[in-house]
């Protein structure tokens, strides 16, 4: 498997070692990512056995689960963040959790108000304070055999959570008081082993996501809260149409405004895409 990816090399995982080595043929094209099952013929590497799923953002293939690190203190992260995440993480077959950390600087109400809406949704939330190791056995108990995948805006203490989940010396960032957003400490999506089977992987923050790369009309099959209401007509999407259950859900608060809200803005940043995605 391989771990990381680093110019023209890659670090591999061969059983207990770990080696690094050169793509040969067409794979220097074609290029690799954290996460590729390949195959060796003990100087290069020589093939990639088919993806399971890919993450374009963060670049990492075959994961199983992703983590959704969010703040609400330095950085405030905001929830559209959240949701793209969660939605890049449905539409790749993924599972997906979200995770407050740094939970210490807000109080808890305003921890239940953001984390009411994903909860209700379906989503699994759960509160870390990474250098204090608060929550953290919880999150890694809840890990299961695969990997999983850390991602979230730079300065949300990825790198602290690597270090107290995967106990690796992994560089901490600081904030930058003009902006109130992270540094950016992490380089390359690596991969790093917690035993069981398990293995996680740290991921370069960034400042803005793209939606899924799906049409537009399917986005309302992302939404696990729109899941078993029944609309008049079977195409809906969910925004002027009649009958549309989706839309008395809202107005009945059983579904969030805030995230129903979002979802029409996202709806309509897809519809603006060039006609391949339509």
């Amino acid at each position: 498997m391989v771990l990381e990816v680093l110019g023209d090399r890659a670090r591999v995982r061969t059983g207990d070692d770990i080696v690094s080595l050169r793509p040969k043929g067409v794979l220097r094209h074609e290029g690799l990512l954290a996460g590729d099952d390949v195959a060796l013929d003990g100087e290069h590497i020589i093939s990639v056995a088919p993806r399971r799923s890919v993450l374009g953002r963060p670049p990492v293939a075959n994961a199983t689960e992703l983590l959704v690190v969010a703040t609400l203190r330095d950085p405030m992260v905001q929830p559209g963040d959240v949701d793209r995440l969660l939605l890049q993480a449905t539409a790749a077959g993924l599972e997906a959790l979200v995770v407050l950390n740094k939970c210490d600087l807000a109080s808890p109400a305003e921890l239940a108000a953001y984390a009411r809406p994903y909860r209700a949704a379906g989503y699994r939330v759960l509160e870390t304070v990474a250098p204090r190791h608060v929550g953290v056995d919880r999150l890694r108990d809840g890990l299961e055999a695969g990997l999983s995948v850390l991602a979230g805006p730079s300065g949300v203490g990825k790198s602290s959570l690597l270090r107290a989940l995967a106990d690796v010396a992994a560089k901490v960032g600081t904030i930058s008081p003009r902006l109130r957003r992270g540094r950016q400490t992490t380089r390359t999506a690596t991969l790093h082993d917690l035993g069981g089977g398990r293995l996680l992987a740290d991921t370069p923050g960034f400042s803005a996501l793209e939606l899924p790369d799906v049409p537009w009309r399917d986005l309302r099959l992302l939404y696990p809260e729109f899941s078993g209401l029944e609309c008049r007509f079977a195409d809906c999407v969910h925004r002027l149409e009649p009958d549309c259950a989706v839309q008395d859900a809202v107005r009945e608060g059983r579904v969030d405004s805030g995230r129903y809200e979002r979802y029409l803005r996202f709806l309509e940043e897809m519809e603006g895409r060039p006609p391949k995605w339509r």
